[in-house]
């Protein structure tokens, strides 16, 4: 064989190994470009949840509400994620779908690719996703549906004059779709002692329950509003208040929720120390709003005002402020910074006193606690 033929014969195998090395990378990057994670064995044990990022996570739907999904897995315990960076969603217990026309339905649930399927009795449901209102367990007695807090504060002085003082509150909430069962309560008592003389100098109360039925996803009825108060210092041994209102959302999304209500009520005031002629029952117009922001992941603003017009005999008008700061500082546990205005405008004194103040004011630090 002559160099010539040897050079070329060079030449053809670099050629040839040149074309077999490109033709198997394309293949591959055509492989590397169509190859996907495999999807999770679905164990009916659990309710599945897949993220934009591709990560699957299995636990418990909580509940979807204002484009908010709150999941709990075993891992990351309770965990609130924006609807948008959720693409897929399997339950395995039946949930109760309310749609934005205010129809209701129940059944299995799979949210993929901008679509919800609804399986019922075997039969399947499909539904665009932008339809999709709010998503709860169709569980009644799931403790999922429900949420809380209780808090404490207390001061304690010591020296010439030994003083304490201290708030307990407690508010609990149910929501489904249709409904929002909500109760608060608040307690704050302060005593002094010096030279062995025990003297109160506030003990106050107020009880407060209501029941919200949604109407639509801006307007709702509270059918039914009750409270009950006790202060000491404004000569009051029980209010009772009994009524129902209209509540509208003026705005409400994933970080602020600003109500108002409107409506009448009938009201029972008993005082002490007084004649029993001075005891009332009034007719009432109840004026409410309560606006809570989120600032932060982590902070709070919540500012709850409700005002009662009553008849002047009754106080005239009626109000109670309640606003402030809430800072989680490990979770579940809050630090609270809370001012509190109780006003009556024409209170009523006792049978051997001057009347008392109109305003009575309190800044409280407490510590509470999420469940």
């Amino acid at each position: 064989m002559s160099s010539h033929d040897h050079i070329v014969n060079k030449y053809l195998l670099l050629i040839i190994a040149s074309i077999s090395f490109s033709s198997y990378g394309q293949q591959s990057l055509e492989q590397t470009d169509i190859w996907s994670p495999p999807l999770p064995v679905f164990s009916q044990q659990f309710d599945w949840l897949k993220l934009r990022s591709g990560e699957w996570l299995k636990g418990d739907i909580v509940s979807m509400y204002d484009d908010e999904l709150e999941f709990e897995s075993e891992e990351f315990n309770t965990i609130i994620f924006d609807w948008e960076n959720v693409t897929e969603l399997r339950s395995r217990f039946d949930q109760q779908i309310r749609f934005a026309n205010g129809e209701v339905k129940q059944g299995f649930l799979i949210v993929k690719d901008n679509h919800l399927v609804l399986i019922s009795g075997g039969t399947e449901q499909h539904y665009p996703l932008s339809e999709l209102l709010s998503i709860t367990s169709s569980s009644d007695d799931r403790k999922e549906l429900w949420d809380g807090k209780v808090s404490l504060g207390i001061d304690v002085n010591k020296g010439n004059v030994n003083q304490l003082d201290y708030l307990a509150s407690a508010k609990v909430q149910r929501r489904t779709p249709f409904t929002r069962f909500r109760i608060d309560f608040s307690y704050y008592y302060s005593k002094s002692t010096a030279d062995e003389n025990e003297q109160v100098i506030t003990d106050t109360s107020r009880l407060t329950s209501n029941l919200d039925w949604f109407y639509s996803s801006k307007v709702f009825f509270r059918v039914f509003d009750y409270e009950h108060f006790s202060d000491l210092q404004q000569n009051i041994k029980y209010r009772d208040t009994l009524g129902l209102s209209l509540g509208y959302h003026l705005m409400q999304n994933k970080r602020l929720q600003w109500d108002v209500t409107l409506g009448p009520s009938y009201q029972q005031t008993v005082y002490y120390n007084t004649t029993d002629e001075s005891d009332q029952s009034s007719g009432v117009v109840a004026l409410g709003t309560l606006f809570d922001y989120s600032i932060s992941s982590r902070i709070d603003y919540i500012f709850d005002y409700q005002l009662q017009f009553v008849e002047e005999n009754s106080g005239k008008r009626n109000s109670h402020l309640k606003t402030g700061l809430e800072f989680e500082f490990i979770d579940d546990f809050e630090l609270d910074f809370t001012f509190y205005i109780d006003r009556v405008a024409k209170p009523v004194a006792s049978a051997d006193s001057v009347p008392p103040e109109s305003n009575d004011y309190r800044l409280i630090l407490s510590i509470g606690y999420d469940f």
